[in-house]
């Protein structure tokens, strides 16, 4: 039905017709079940959940993938980061509610990276509220980037608690400690055995843990662990910069930082 949906949409909204599909990028989304909008990829990982993708070219890499979740939650659904751009952050608010047919009701955003919250404006035209660590939201416009326009609490043990657990309910949002940066924050459905690692977690075949400009790497193993301890029944695991896999993700993740944390006390 989806399919279906997309294909008579593409008839009337011009943009569900992309540009060339440049090699970089189809390499990159080889052997996937990709549905195209414009600039944005999506992929559904779970009935009712999407894998949405964009990219951003940057200087001696080419196009650089950055991926989300699009959660469908009854008659609406709840977004979990926004693309690299406001326009690519657009995009993937009116495929919701034009094709899919679930707009988006609120988003939550999980570090004060451009990859993650370069669409905050996006959300802010749209009316649509979004959430944050409150330490995201203060270190935004040192990104020059938006804040979200609420900021989560957090109980002793990390977990969202308070408004912004109730609005972005059934979500789960786990805070682990600082990793890739001091306010990275994770989310997971444990009821259908998926977590979001986001830039904390690195594919099994990762070489290093990448961009540590904001890193906590004292933190690191210690906050991979604890994400692992969060969602201990998560057999699949989406990450912000490689596919989705299994557990193994983890625990790539979690030797790089012990890597890391052996070679900074040497």
């Amino acid at each position: 039905m989806t399919r279906l949906l997309f294909a008579l949409s593409c008839i009337a909204f011009s943009a569900c017709i992309p540009s060339e599909i440049r090699a970089p990028v189809a390499e990159q989304e080889a052997g996937r079940d990709v549905v195209r909008f414009g600039e944005v990829s999506f992929t559904e990982l779970r009935p009712g959940v999407w894998q949405h993708t964009t990219y951003l070219d940057l200087m001696g890499f080419g196009p650089v993938p950055s991926n989300g979740l699009l959660v469908v939650d009854g008659e609406s659904s709840l977004l979990v980061d926004t693309a690299w751009t406001e326009y690519q952050t657009a995009q993937i608010l009116r495929w919701a509610a034009e094709v899919l047919g679930k707009p988006v009701r609120a988003a939550v955003v999980t570090h004060a990276h451009q990859d993650k919250m370069g669409g905050i404006g996006a959300l802010n035209a749209a009316g649509l509220p979004s959430w944050a660590n409150p330490l995201s939201n203060e270190l935004a416009p040192q990104n020059d980037l938006l804040p979200a326009s609420n900021a989560l609490a957090f109980d002793a043990q990390g977990w969202a608690i308070g408004a912004g657990a109730a609005v972005l309910a059934p979500l789960k949002v786990y805070f682990p400690g600082g990793a890739h940066t001091r306010d990275n924050i994770t989310v997971g459905l444990p009821d259908i055995g998926l977590a979001f690692g986001g830039c904390m977690i690195k594919g099994s075949d990762a070489p290093t843990l990448g961009n540590l400009g904001d890193a906590d790497t004292a933190a690191y193993a210690r906050s991979v662990r604890n994400f692992s301890a969060a969602f201990p029944d998560a057999g699949l695991i989406v990450m912000s910069h490689s596919p989705p896999e299994g557990r193994e993700a983890i625990a790539r993740s979690l030797a790089l930082a012990l890597e890391l944390a052996e070679e900074l006390s040497q």
